[in-house]
């Protein structure tokens, strides 16, 4: 069991990547991976989809948007968004600071 705070997640988490983009952190468990992505100003994920995976995003800090699909949405604090498995999904930060986003998800292998 491993408990924790949102402030000191990633203490015990793993780095996962780290570069111009985001950081992200990962807390693996036997099944799922439990993440936060902090992507800076400006910036966008790279987008992608997970073929038998189902994911959650819950935004923590900032705001932006989230597209699935065709469809876009606003993306801000305290919003959690579901995405079904095989929906494409992308971030992006068109603000002036960072954005926040915790992720649950089914563990696999990261690109």
């Amino acid at each position: 069991m491993v408990r924790t705070s949102l402030e000191k997640f990633a203490e015990v988490a793993e780095q996962a990547k780290s570069n111009e983009i985001y950081d992200i952190h990962d807390l693996k468990m036997e099944h799922l991976v439990i993440s936060t992505t902090r992507l800076h100003a400006g910036k966008e994920t790279r987008g992608h989809e997970h073929a038998e995976k189902e994911e959650v995003y819950l935004c923590l800090e900032g705001s932006g948007k989230l597209i699935m699909g065709e469809e876009t949405a606003g993306f801000a604090k305290g919003d959690l968004v579901t995405i079904p498995a095989g929906d494409f999904h992308k971030v992006v930060n068109d603000s002036e600071a960072d954005l926040v986003f915790l992720c649950v998800f089914e563990k696999y292998e990261r690109e």
